[in-house]
């Protein structure tokens, strides 16, 4: 009989709840031996909601307790760099969110870290997981190959926040108040003062953005240019042989949520339309057009396909193959080096 993976939990806020706990309670080969939560009542609950064994006021305990194949640590970005240090420096295999890091220059102490102590590395980049995002890949991929559409030309990347991102349930609330303050830097050292909650915001929504258009591209840009405005801005990001933008708005008041990515060949295009990140059993949308015409429209189908529940299942494969993977963490580096390098276009 195979021994089932023992997994330590740490966070237990609205992400941690809605978007993993609810995907790990539906494997049956990992077991949630403990759960670390800065307050007390809420982590209680949790445990109790989710039949978690043990609960432990901070990772510190839980790591000192627990004999660990893997730690799944979702707590508030402010905190993820230090928490995500302590497991690193103990050669525990780690899941965060995204970002890593607040800066390149952490990130690349935690990835070194990870590589130091030979343990795996995986930050939550779900779109990637997304079969409809898998699907158009592997269109792209065909037509680059191929050349059937011709000369690639320019991609157009956007999102738009909307109101329905949060709009889910399953979620135990607290009134308990956490530490909320940062203990590293929030942003780069060179961001003026007044524009680093801004570096911050940007970070945080939309490096999944920054990551797709990396995954499908695979080459590091020049920057070209950056408009920021209050609640809107654009980027131009230049390639050896091609171009393209990404449009993005901070707006909650419109009434969906709007994600996609939108690639140029001289004689075709590929669009793909990103459901909200919450959203259940709604894969991306995928459209392919021939000279104007629409020769292609498809959603993936399966019987459950979450792109946090496959996720989840490839972080619980990295464990159980036992071999050492860092290739996420190393994609979210560069991520964060992009990120980096558009913001001091503003400078």
């Amino acid at each position: 009989m195979n021994k089932k993976i023992r997994l330590g939990w740490v966070g237990s806020g609205f992400v941690g709840q809605v978007a993993h706990l609810n995907c790990y309670s539906y494997f049956k080969n990992i077991e949630i031996v403990g759960l670390a939560e800065l307050r007390p009542s809420l982590g209680n609950k949790i445990c109790k909601k989710h039949s978690i064994k043990k609960y432990y006021k901070n990772h510190l305990d839980l790591m000192n307790n627990e004999k660990l194949d893997a730690i799944v640590a979702i707590v508030n970005r402010k905190h993820t760099a230090l928490v995500a240090e302590d497991i690193l420096r103990k050669g525990i295999n780690l899941f965060t969110e995204k970002p890593m890091a607040a800066t390149y220059k952490q990130a690349l102490k935690l990835f070194n870290l990870a590589k130091k102590n030979k343990c795996s590395y995986v930050i939550g980049n779900m779109r990637l997981h997304d079969s409809g995002v898998k699907l158009g890949k592997k269109y792209y991929d065909n037509f680059i190959k191929k050349k059937s559409l011709g000369r690639l030309l320019y991609f157009r990347s956007y999102c738009y926040a909307g109101g329905d991102y949060c709009n889910v349930d399953g979620y135990t609330p607290t009134n308990e108040k956490r530490p909320n303050k940062y203990l590293l830097p929030n942003a780069p050292s060179w961001v003026k003062k007044n524009k680093k909650k801004e570096f911050e915001k940007f970070l945080n929504y939309f490096s999944h953005d920054i990551n797709l258009i990396n995954y499908f591209f695979n080459e590091e840009p020049s920057i070209s240019n950056f408009e920021l405005r209050k609640y809107a801005g654009n980027v131009t990001l230049n390639y050896k042989d091609f171009f393209g933008t990404f449009e993005f708005m901070y707006l909650h008041h419109q009434e969906s949520w709007k994600e996609g990515l939108e690639i140029y060949f001289e004689k075709g295009c590929i669009k793909i339309y990103l459901p909200p990140a919450f959203l259940k059993n709604q894969p991306a949308k995928v459209e392919i057009y021939n000279e104007n015409k629409s020769i292609l429209k498809e959603i993936p189908e399966s019987e459950w396909s979450w792109s946090f529940k496959n996720q989840a299942e490839n972080f619980i494969k990295i464990i159980k193959n036992k071999k050492v993977n860092h290739l996420s963490a190393y994609n979210s580096l560069n991520d964060i080096k992009i990120i980096e390098k558009i913001w001091k276009k503003l400078q």
